[in-house]
C-alpha cells in the first residue's frame, strides 16, 4: 500500500479512533473520512492541482448513497439509472453533509459482484477501494481531474450496507459562479477554488435560463442573469436521449431560452470529456425526473431599433423589434409593446405591430427638446410567458435625450441615467465630439499572447478627454486614430458602439479626424480611491461608469492584495504565475489604499516593464515583477471595462510611483492544516525573490538564508509568528550569483518542531 501522504490529519484521526476503541487498519485498508480524501488547500487549487493527497491509497469509509447504479433495487426496478454498459457508478456522500463530503464510486466491470448495484438512494453504506483521478494520465498535480474510488474487484472487497436513510441528502444551494465566472469557455475562469469543494456532492441552483448546449453529452447549458454559464452532463439515465439503449424515458433537452426554477445534481469534473478536451469545466449531473423544474420559455427579443437615431422635438420616433417564441408546444406571441416616459414621470403602453415576418413596431410621440426618454419593450406569449427588453428594467432601460441635431461632446455620448451602462446613441453616427489625447497607440498597443490556455488578444486603444470631471473621457477606435499622439486636440465623426461592455467611437475614414492642435497639455488626472473603483462593481454600475474611459489616478500607497485576479471578483492565485489553463492569468491585479476595499489594475495592454508574470517573462530584465503584498506609492491610468471588470490600465512606467517589496507579510485570514516551506518564486532569481511558509499552529519561527559552505548569510524571520500563511521577500543584491539554501524552523507550545530546508539560485 502506497505510504499516505496527507500524515498530520491521519495522526489526528488515528489517535482519535484508537481512543474510541477502533484500529485504523482493517483488511489493508485506511479508514478515513470523505474529506481526508477531497480536501485540498485554497492555494493549491489556484494552481489547479485538485488531485487527492490519498492518491492510489487503499482506503475504506462510511458514506450515504446520493445516486445508486440502479433506479431502485429495493423496490424490483434494476434497470440501470447511472450511465455505463460494463461498469457501476454510484454517487454518494458522507452524513453529515459537509463540503468537501462527495465521491464517485466506480467499478470498472459489471462482475464480480461487490453488491454496488444492490444499492438505494439513501443506503448508509462501507466501502473499501482505491482512490483514482479519472480524467487524466498525467503524473503531475496540474492534471485537474475528477477524484474517484474504484472498487478493488480483483481481491473480492464488497460494498457492506450499514443501515438505510429515508431519503437521499439535501442539496447544498449554490450559484453558476461558484464554478465558473463568465462564459467559460468565452472568455471566463473556472473557479477551482470554491467549485472543488463541492465535487461529488448532490447541490441545486435555481432561476436560471437554458442556453445552448455541446453535442450530446451535454444537451444544454444553464445562465444567470450576469451571463455566467454551466454545463448540464448526462450521466443518468433519465436525462439522456443516446446511452447505449439504456434510456429510462423518452428525453428531449428544454429549448433554448427556458426558465430553469431548479436544476439539482452532483457536481463533477468533467475534464477529458466532450467537445473541451482538457478545458471543460466542473458540470452538473441531474439524477432523477424531479431534478430539473421548468418554467415556460418565454419570448426572446432583439435587434431593438429606433429612426431617427438622435431624434429631434419634431420628431415621431419608430421603435421596431425583432421577437420569436421558442417554445416546446405550439406557442405564440400573443401581446407586444413598448412603454415609455418622459423625464422619469409614469410609464404609458403603447401596442406594436407585426410588421413583417416577426418583426414589430410602433411609433412614440415627439417629446420637447432635453428630454429625456426612458423606454422598454413588452413580449408575452399564450402561455403568459412574458420577457422584456432590457430584461431587468429595474437596472436599465433604452433611452435617449432630444436633441437639436447630431453634433455632441463626449458627456453627451457617455451619459447613461441607469445602471445599464449603455450609451443612448449605440449604434448610431455622432460628430463634433472635442478633446484632448490622453493616450496614443504608444502606450496602449495592445496584445496577442497564446498559452497552453489558448489565445488572449487586446486591441490597441486611444482615448481623448474633454477637460475634468465625470463623463469627460472616450475610446477612440479605428485605423485612423493610429495616427494620433498623446497632448493632439481633435475633433471627431463616428459610429458609437458598445465593446464588450466599453463605450466607443468607431471611426471609419481619416477624414472623419479633424486635428485642432497639437502639443497640448493632458488634462489632470482624477484623484479617485479604489473605494471608488471597486472589483466588485457590476457593468454599467452608475457610480463607476462615469469614469470609464477617463484619465485617473489613485494617489495614495495602494497594497497588492492579488497578484492574480479571476474574471468577476475572485483571486486566482497569490503567486505571479504564468497563464494556464488551470488558473488563467489575465494579467490583473487587485490593489487597495486606506479605503481598504479592491480595486483592479490591468498590467497588459500598457507599455510599460510591471508585470505579474501573465506571460512567463515576469523576471527578464527589463521586466519588474510584481508580487503579493508589495507597496505602490501611486498608480494611474485610463480607467478600462472589459470580461465584467472595471479596471485601471497604467500607459507606461511612469504612471507608476515607487513599487517597495515588503519583509514577512501574512497572506490573509487562511486555515492551513500543516507545516510547509514553499519553493521560492521566481528560481533562479536575480536580484529578489519570495519565500511562503504555512505555521498551523501559532509558534516560535525562524527562517534563515544559507550560502554553499553553510554560512548564514542572513536571517529573515526570527519571531513569534501566529497560525497562517506569510510571504517573506529576500533581496540578494548583495550576494554573489550561485547555490544557497533557506531554512525555516518552528516550534509551539506542546513541542511540536518543523523544520525544513530548500535550495534557491541567484544569477547575476
Amino acid at each position: 500500500m502506497k505510504k499516505l501522504k496527507y500524515l498530520p490529519i491521519v495522526i489526528i484521526s488515528a489517535f482519535v479512533l484508537y481512543a474510541l476503541g477502533f484500529s485504523i487498519m482493517e483488511g489493508g485498508f485506511t479508514n478515513v473520512t470523505l474529506q481526508e480524501i477531497q480536501f485540498k488547500p485554497s492555494d493549491s487549487l489556484a494552481l489547479g492541482r485538485d488531485k487527492s493527497n490519498l492518491l492510489d491509497d487503499s482506503v475504506s469509509f462510511v458514506a450515504r448513497v446520493v445516486a445508486p447504479p440502479r433506479v431502485s433495487p429495493a423496490n424490483n426496478d434494476f434497470r440501470t439509472m447511472m450511465r455505463g454498459s460494463n461498469s457501476w457508478t454510484c454517487y454518494v456522500q458522507d452524513t453529515a453533509n459537509g463540503v468537501f463530503g462527495g465521491i464517485v464510486i466506480r467499478q470498472g466491470s459489471r462482475g464480480p459482484q461487490t453488491a454496488i448495484d444492490l444499492l438505494d438512494t439513501g443506503a448508509i453504506i462501507r466501502v473499501q477501494g482505491v482512490i483514482q483521478e479519472f480524467g487524466s494520465t498525467a503524473s503531475n498535480n496540474y492534471a485537474n481531474t475528477l477524484t474517484q474510488l474504484a472498487l478493488d474487484t480483483a481481491n473480492g472487497y464488497t460494498v457492506s450496507i450499514l443501515g438505510n436513510s429515508p431519503k437521499r441528502p439535501d442539496p447544498k444551494q449554490v450559484q453558476i459562479t461558484d464554478f465558473a465566472i463568465g462564459d467559460y469557455p468565452n472568455g471566463g475562469t473556472i473557479n477551482y477554488v470554491d467549485g472543488e469543494k463541492y465535487e461529488g456532492m448532490y447541490v441545486e441552483i435555481r432561476n436560471v435560463t437554458t442556453a445552448a448546449g455541446i453535442g450530446n453529452r451535454q444537451p444544454f447549458s444553464i445562465v444567470d442573469e450576469n451571463g455566467n454559464r454551466m454545463y448540464m452532463r448526462d450521466f443518468s439515465n433519465w436525462f439522456s436521449a443516446s446511452p447505449s439503449g439504456d434510456t429510462l424515458r423518452p428525453w428531449t433537452a428544454p429549448s433554448i431560452g427556458t426558465f430553469v426554477n431548479s436544476i439539482r445534481g452532483v457536481i463533477i469534473n468533467a475534464n477529458n470529456e466532450g467537445a473541451f478536451g482538457t478545458q471543460l469545466p466542473y458540470v452538473i449531473v441531474p439524477i432523477y425526473p424531479n431534478d430539473l423544474s421548468l418554467g415556460n420559455a418565454t419570448p426572446i427579443l432583439s435587434s431593438p431599433i429606433r429612426n431617427p437615431g438622435v431624434p429631434t422635438p419634431s420628431d415621431s420616433v419608430t421603435v421596431t423589434v425583432t421577437a420569436t417564441d421558442p417554445g416546446d408546444s405550439p406557442v405564440t406571441i400573443q401581446n407586444m409593446s413598448v412603454l415609455y416616459r418622459f423625464n422619469g414621470g409614469a410609464f404609458t403602453s403603447k401596442n406594436m405591430d407585426l410588421v413583417a415576418g416577426n418583426i414589430y413596431s410602433t411609433k412614440m410621440p415627439p417629446a420637447s427638446l432635453g428630454t429625456t426618454v426612458e423606454y422598454f419593450i413588452r413580449a408575452e406569449d399564450n402561455q403568459n410567458g412574458i420577457k422584456l427588453l432590457p430584461s431587468d428594467t429595474s437596472r436599465s432601460k433604452l433611452f435617449y435625450i432630444v436633441r437639436t441635431n447630431d453634433s455632441m461632446s463626449i458627456q453627451d455620448v457617455q451619459y447613461c441615467p441607469n445602471n445599464g451602462g449603455r450609451s443612448a446613441y449605440e449604434g448610431y453616427d455622432v460628430r463634433g465630439l472635442e478633446g484632448i489625447v490622453t493616450a496614443d497607440t504608444s502606450d496602449i498597443p495592445g496584445i496577442n499572447f497564446t498559452s497552453s490556455a489558448g489565445n488572449q488578444t487586446s486591441p490597441r486603444r486611444v482615448y481623448i478627454q474633454n477637460g475634468t470631471g465625470e463623463y469627460s473621457g472616450i475610446w477612440v477606435a479605428g485605423g485612423p486614430t493610429d495616427a494620433l499622439r498623446k497632448g493632439d486636440k481633435v475633433r471627431v465623426k463616428g459610429t458609437v458602439e458598445e465593446n464588450f461592455g466599453c463605450t466607443r467611437i468607431n471611426i471609419v475614414t481619416p477624414s472623419n479626424i479633424v486635428l485642432i492642435s497639437s502639443g497640448n497639455t493632458q488634462p489632470p488626472a482624477e484623484i479617485l480611491s479604489t473605494g471608488q473603483i471597486p472589483n466588485s462593481a457590476q457593468d454599467g454600475d452608475i457610480e463607476v461608469e462615469k469614469w470609464e474611459s477617463v484619465y485617473i489616478r489613485f494617489n495614495t500607497e495602494v497594497d497588492i492584495n492579488c497578484i492574480n485576479a479571476g474574471t468577476g471578483i475572485s483571486c486566482t492565485t497569490s503567486e505571479p504565475l504564468i497563464d494556464t489553463v488551470f488558473r488563467r492569468n489575465y494579467g490583473e491585479i487587485l490593489v487597495a489604499d486606506g479605503s481598504e476595499i479592491d480595486a483592479r489594475i490591468e498590467l497588459q495592454d500598457g507599455n510599460h516593464n510591471y508585470s505579474n508574470n501573465w506571460d512567463g517573462q515576469g523576471s527578464v530584465s527589463p521586466n519588474i515583477l510584481l508580487t503579493k503584498n508589495d507597496k505602490i506609492s501611486y498608480i494611474e491610468g485610463i480607467l478600462y471595462f472589459s470580461f465584467s471588470n472595471y479596471k485601471l490600465t497604467p500607459r507606461k512606467n511612469v504612471d507608476f510611483g515607487t513599487v517597495t517589496p515588503v519583509g514577512i507579510s501574512s497572506n490573509g485570514i487562511e486555515l492551513v492544516n500543516d507545516y510547509a516551506l514553499m519553493q521560492n518564486y521566481p528560481n533562479p532569481f536575480n536580484p529578489s525573490t519570495k519565500i511562503n511558509f504555512n505555521i498551523p499552529v501559532s509558534g516560535n519561527v525562524t527562517l534563515k538564508i544559507y550560502d554553499m559552505i553553510g554560512r548564514e548569510v542572513s536571517q529573515l524571520v526570527n519571531s513569534f509568528v501566529a497560525a497562517g500563511s506569510y510571504s517573506v521577500n529576500f533581496d540578494g543584491s548583495n550576494l554573489s550569483s550561485g547555490i544557497y539554501f533557506y531554512k525555516i524552523e518552528a516550534n509551539n507550545a506542546s513541542g511540536k518542531n518543523f523544520v525544513s530546508t530548500k535550495r534557491m539560485v541567484l544569477v547575476k
